[in-house]
């Protein structure tokens, strides 16, 4: 069975909530998209998210249908979100889709690697495949799903709502040696010339 994890702020909906950072008593506000690329100072800098207790936007039709076929599919399949608390990204779900699968709220992308962690440890999947915004997550969970010995894949969605696969390895990349190069180099060029 596989594991498909998708990530609901710019992954499944595109919402209005905003990050709020407070700076040398300057508020400024930002999307998660923004957010996860501004340079934050804990030291000087103070984080709201209460925005956060609300979900309010529009879905993202190709990711819900990848969502949608997965679960249908068999797969386990769930949302595992950054926010806080899980009730406004379901109670969104519910009523502009119906049915969907558990929503994990991890308080934040660092919650996101534990989580995968704890679901192989119960769990025997043959294969992670995340759908996630923010490509330091998908790197993230690449390592945790690597490090179990999990075959694993990630789908990037774009600002314009496109998907591009991001990561895709199906055999790590310390196997792959100097005559597995010349394999590849010589097969390409035989295809091209």
């Amino acid at each position: 069975m596989d594991l498909y994890i998708f990530d609901f702020d710019d992954t499944l909906a595109v919402t209005d909530s905003r990050v709020k950072v407070i700076r040398n008593g300057q508020e400024i506000l930002m999307t998660s998209r923004e957010f996860a690329h501004f340079p934050f100072n804990p030291s000087t800098d103070q984080l709201d998210f209460g925005d956060f207790q609300r979900a309010q936007g529009t879905l993202i039709k190709d990711t819900v249908a990848e969502m949608e076929r997965a679960m249908q599919d068999g797969h386990d399949v769930f949302i595992v979100t950054a926010r806080a608390i899980a009730g406004p990204v379901e109670e969104f779900l519910t009523s502009e889709i119906g049915s969907h699968p558990p929503v994990i709220a991890t308080a934040g992308s660092e919650g996101k690697s534990p989580w995968l962690q704890n679901q192989l440890n119960k769990e025997d999947y043959q294969r992670v495949v995340v759908y996630e915004d923010c490509k330091k997550n998908i790197r993230d969970l690449k390592n945790v799903a690597e490090a179990a010995g999990v075959t694993y894949s990630a789908m990037c969605i774009l600002e314009d709502q496109s998907m591009v696969k991001a990561e895709s390895r199906w055999r790590r990349e310390d196997l792959l040696n100097e005559w597995d190069f010349r394999e590849i180099t010589k097969n390409f060029l035989r295809k091209t010339w």
